[in-house]
């Protein structure tokens, strides 16, 4: 079975275009929430949102026009690329390179203005433009042919796990020896209809997003895309990549429990946990960070604290687990690729990022959520937690080579 390593990062936040401005702006803990600017939140009892206000990235791909969701991850794409020394792969079987993206509802963003009146003034009532970029494989479609990455292909719609659960799909093909390297991630834009439905299930903070605090009232809605490129040890090794990290332990599994609600146990976190950690040959000791699913959300919140006393046992409030969706929203598809990125980023600096926004403690989530302020932390092996809709888990240990 062969090792998998992260040889490229790419980043597009709320907090800036690119790994460099997204970090910093973590670890200086700036919160990117404002009022909604993409459409009109009259009608909602909330109008908060990450949004990313000041995009740098540009548009270089013939197919994008104006589908952010596909401009977020191409920007992303190219950074991570370009990063880890493969935006030209002539020089190699493009078979052996892949391809695996994970989004909430993929291309939800065009399909929206499929359905607006303004599609009544277009041809046969449909654009072109949107229509080519909505069926949900129509990313990674583009990318294999702007890469030239014509291996294994997927889009995970695995709710706001998908990232992961993209990453963990690529690497068994790369475990297996059937894929060299695979470009995976997640990518998200905000649009409407999914904001409409985190507000009707009562899931949006009217102010700011709080995770782990006692007064905490909600989640807000971010945006943007993670990309990593992952390779096997062996294909790094050869060309002399640059080495960020090992992926080294992958859990996945499903509460079955309900629709919304996470188990209040958190049984399924639990089992993703420590599948993670058996698959990773490591015990609950060995792990330094933990970047918490930390939605802001009541039961959320307090599920995952409750997995973390479970399964980190007496370690369980000493080990540092914050949550960046304090910071830049809950980006949904997007969300675990990018905190996937921070593992790695913390892993790289010794640094871990905070949770803002933590004002009061809250005795059921006792866990060190590194409150308010950024920490200096040598970290050896770091767990990303991502639960979603439906009880679908995914939990990734990233650790040192």
């Amino acid at each position: 079975m062969h090792r998998i390593v992260v040889t490229g990062i790419g980043l597009v936040t709320a907090q800036g275009t690119g790994v460099k401005k997204s970090w910093e702006g973590m670890l200086n803990g700036v919160d990117t929430s404002s009022e909604v600017a993409l459409f009109d939140t009259s009608k909602y009892k909330t109008t908060r949102a990450c949004e990313i206000k000041n995009y740098t990235g540009g548009v270089t791909n013939k197919y994008l026009t104006n589908n952010t969701t596909q401009i977020y991850g191409y920007a992303a794409a190219v950074e991570a690329l370009e990063d880890s020394g493969l935006v030209d792969i002539s020089g190699y079987n493009s078979d052996r390179f892949g391809l695996a993206l994970g989004s909430l509802a993929a291309e939800m963003a065009p399909f929206e203005s499929l359905l607006r009146s303004n599609m009544d003034a277009k041809a046969n009532g449909f654009d072109n433009n949107v229509v080519e970029s909505y069926p949900p494989n129509s990313i990674t479609n583009m990318f294999s042919e702007e890469f030239n990455f014509t291996g294994p292909s997927m889009v995970s719609l695995n709710a706001c796990s998908s990232g992961n659960h993209a990453i963990a799909w690529a690497a068994d093909f790369i475990r297996q020896n059937n894929a060299d390297v695979m470009l995976v991630g997640g990518y998200e834009t905000i649009n409407q209809t999914e904001y409409t439905h985190f507000h009707n299930v009562k899931a949006l903070s009217p102010d700011t997003c709080s995770p782990f605090d006692k007064n905490r009232n909600g989640l807000l809605i971010g945006e943007g895309a993670g990309i990593l490129i992952l390779e096997s040890l062996e294909f790094a090794s050869k060309r002399n990549a640059k080495i960020y990290a090992e992926l080294k332990g992958i859990g996945l599994s499903c509460d079955g429990f309900h629709m919304t609600a996470p188990h209040p146990e958190g049984a399924g976190a639990v089992s993703a946990m420590q599948k993670a950690l058996k698959s990773a040959n490591l015990s609950y000791t060995d792990i330094d960070y933990i970047s918490a699913h930390g939605t802001g959300t009541p039961l959320n919140d307090k599920s995952e604290s409750t997995a973390i006393h479970t399964v980190f046992k007496e370690k369980a409030k000493d080990i540092p687990a914050s949550s960046i969706k304090s910071m830049i929203g809950h980006s949904m598809g997007a969300a675990s690729a990018i905190e996937s990125i921070v593992c790695c980023l913390a892993m790289r600096d010794k640094m871990v990022p905070p949770t803002i926004n933590h004002e009061t403690a809250d005795p059921d989530c006792d866990i060190d959520c590194v409150p308010n302020k950024p920490r200096e932390k040598v970290v050896k092996n770091a767990l990303n937690n991502s639960f979603a809709f439906g009880g679908n888990n995914a939990v990734l240990i990233f650790g040192e080579v």
